[in-house]
């Protein structure tokens, strides 16, 4: 059976061959931190996908309730 530590490896392995620049960038310009997170637990720890997830501001993070 995969893992989701199996899928993260392999498009962490594979990512970077199959996507050109523009593709990498428009991913990135697309995918906010929230879906990012979201993926995250449905494929694990992908690399771009952490890196989306931490780019969220303070302001988002600590909203007032």
């Amino acid at each position: 059976m995969t893992t989701k530590q199996d899928v993260a490896d392999y498009i962490n392995a594979n990512l970077e061959s199959t996507l050109n620049d523009h593709e990498i960038a428009y991913l990135q310009e697309r995918v906010d931190p929230y879906l990012a997170q979201a993926l995250i637990k449905v494929v694990g720890d992908v690399a771009r996908l952490i890196e989306i997830r931490d780019n969220v501001s303070r302001d988002q993070t600590n909203r007032n309730r």
